[in-house]
């Protein structure tokens, strides 16, 4: 009897291959997403989107909790201390669906909707086009895939690791049974990610919603420029070496009205002055990463508070088997 692609057979093997939790949506939960981030206008053949996820390990954090080594989020919690795993596993489980005679295609994810919050910064290939950079929105697609949903920072939580996961997205043109949304609520809303936060970049009040078949998800505003100068280690309330390598530079960053993409790219200028800075730029430089500054603001609010909270509540840590019985 010849063998037959199931999303049940697809999960097994990618998480055999390192991947700890795997979703699957529909192309038709994107039916309303923008068209800078509709699967469709990366793969027009598409019928089904896999997410897959990897967890940080807590000890990634322990590094800046101790004020010791602060390099160890940004290698075990971005780079590929966690990639390299979690790629290698969507390449088995493409290969695999690619066995059956299916297309499989990965996207680029981004934590950001363009082009509302990070405007295109590549022309489109053929002229008449959407710009050249589609990508879809990570979280939402993890999201539409069943995996859990956004907490009021527009961090994704699942009922297994709370806020710490990272994903890699593939599309295909296999019809594969999907994923229910997830209907259980895991973020309370208590705030303490506003508050942990030192960009000061969480809103209280201002909120964005997205519906997605019968669940609305919702999350905080967040203002992406002081998130991201704060994440590369620019708001000295956040970390201590860009002070130390540069005692005259001073940023408030309350003051900053930097749009995402422009705080990008200060940092990226900025690092080459900072000794430590640009010691973690070129190391990823070594490894194939790029030159970039690294993330050393260690998720204080948006992760770390988050995730203290929702153990400390037994939010998380569930099975799904767990989670579906209660």
């Amino acid at each position: 009897m010849k063998d037959v692609l199931t999303s049940e057979k697809l999960k097994k093997v990618a998480r055999e291959a390192g991947a700890d939790l795997v979703g699957i949506a529909p192309v038709s939960r994107f039916k309303n997403a923008p068209p800078e981030t509709n699967p469709l206008n990366i793969y027009s053949k598409t019928k089904s989107i896999v997410v897959l996820a990897g967890r940080i390990l807590e000890g990634s954090y322990k590094g800046i909790q101790e004020n010791a080594d602060w390099s160890t989020y940004w290698i075990y919690g971005y780079g590929t201390g966690i990639y390299g795993p979690l790629t290698n596993a969507m390449h088995i489980t493409r290969q695999y669906i690619e066995s059956f005679g299916y297309e499989t295609i990965q996207s680029p994810g981004s934590h950001t909707i363009l082009p509302h919050e990070a405007p295109p910064h590549r022309p489109p290939v053929v002229e008449g086009k959407l710009p050249s950079n589609i990508v879809l929105h990570m979280r939402l697609a993890a999201a539409a895939a069943g995996l859990g949903e956004l907490g009021w920072s527009k961090v994704f939580l699942t009922p297994e690791f709370g806020p710490r996961q990272r994903f890699e997205i593939f599309l295909t043109d296999a019809e594969l049974e999907p994923d229910p949304l997830y209907k259980d609520r895991i973020c309370t809303r208590c705030m303490r990610c506003v508050d942990a936060c030192p960009g000061h970049a969480l809103s209280k009040t201002k909120k964005v919603s997205v519906q997605i078949e019968d669940r609305v998800f919702e999350w905080g505003d967040v203002d992406l420029g002081k998130c991201k100068l704060t994440h590369w280690g620019l708001n000295e309330l956040a970390s201590p070496f860009v002070k130390k390598d540069m005692p005259g530079f001073k940023m408030n960053i309350d003051e900053q009205t930097m749009m995402w993409y422009e705080a990008y790219n200060f940092g990226y200028a900025l690092a080459k002055r900072s000794k430590y800075l640009d010691t973690m730029s070129t190391g990823f430089q070594e490894i194939g990463q790029g030159g970039r500054p690294g993330s050393v603001c260690g998720a204080t609010g948006c992760i770390q508070a988050c995730n203290g909270y929702l153990k400390k509540a037994k939010r998380t840590g569930k099975t799904k088997k767990e989670d579906d019985v209660q």
